[in-house]
């Protein structure tokens, strides 16, 4: 009986705790409201659930460094894309990362982005069929 009881135990177990990674991303910074901070030297690996989830990441400058490089590495054989928008004292930009297909590494350098300057990145599927809820994609922010 004990036997039996510490096996249910596990399958519950596995299958409450092992399957919420699958679903941890969708609702998780989905609206720039509820973007998740990221700070310089920081990175994040996430997953994109469904054609329709995208993950949302700011960086605000409170410091000297005036130039950043933001960095997106997709999953094998998956193609996520960024689009990025900076609010600041010279006022809003915006734009693109270039986009190197699938499994690979798209990065975008801002220059000029002072003190007071916020940066927001969002990331998404480069088409409707780009998305993985098991594979992480991972992100990084470099300053100088």
């Amino acid at each position: 009986m004990i036997k039996k009881l510490m096996t249910l135990g596990a399958v519950v177990s596995v299958l409450t705790f092992g399957s919420q990674a699958a679903f941890a991303s969708d609702g998780w910074a989905d609206t720039k409201e509820t973007a998740q901070v990221i700070h310089a030297g920081g990175s994040f690996f996430q997953t994109i659930s469904d054609s329709t989830d995208v993950d949302w990441y700011y960086w605000k400058n409170d410091s000297d460094k005036i130039n950043w490089v933001f960095e997106l590495q997709s999953p094998t054989g998956v193609n996520y894309d960024y689009d990025w928008i900076a609010y600041g004292p010279n006022g809003e930009m915006s734009g693109t990362a270039g986009d190197l297909g699938p499994g690979q590494v798209d990065a975008a350098t801002g220059s000029g982005f002072g003190r007071g300057t916020t940066i927001y990145f969002k990331v998404r599927g480069h088409s409707s069929q780009d998305f993985d809820s098991r594979h992480a994609y991972a992100v990084y922010l470099s300053t100088w």
